[in-house]
């Protein structure tokens, strides 16, 4: 029963949280991943994540990302924080193009079977390497315990 409460919880902080891709860097993927706020993103709370993702960026819920919307989100977010940002607007141009310029090549290296459109499965695949990743201790879990990969945070 405790266990089904926690994962309703889970399930509900993930719905009102805004929808964020998994860091390459180990305290902020679990700032963004740990939903419950226990400093320990389990496999579920990760799985809860994806899943929320996806649907948030599957504009026309047709259960396929297109490059349109997967670079349309990523863009959304990246003009966000260009506009928070105190760069120069030619610095933020620069990055801006970088950027999108990435954007369309994470698309096509996470549509890995070249179809045009990025699946369910191929979009909790790239996630759950990122998880993998941060699991240094590779106890199941991603949290302080485990050590930061040298190339990761």
């Amino acid at each position: 029963m405790i266990r089904n409460t926690l994962i309703l919880a889970a399930v509900l902080a993930a719905v009102s949280a805004p929808a964020l891709a998994a860091s390459h860097a180990r305290d902020t993927f679990i700032k963004e991943q740990d939903v419950n706020g226990d400093g320990v993103v389990t496999k579920e709370e990760f799985v809860i994540t994806r899943d929320q993702l996806f649907k948030a960026i599957d504009a026309d819920k047709n259960g396929v990302l297109s490059k349109e919307e997967y670079v349309g989100e990523f863009k959304g977010r990246l003009e966000k924080r260009l506009a928070a940002s105190t760069e120069t607007a030619e610095k933020k141009e620069e990055e801006r193009v970088r950027q999108m310029r990435q954007a369309d090549v994470r698309f096509g290296v996470l549509d890995s079977d070249k179809s045009g459109g990025i699946t369910p499965a191929e979009f909790a695949y790239s996630g759950w390497r990122m998880f993998v990743t941060h699991d240094t201790n590779k106890d199941g879990t991603v949290s302080a315990a485990d050590p930061v990969a040298a190339d990761t945070n």
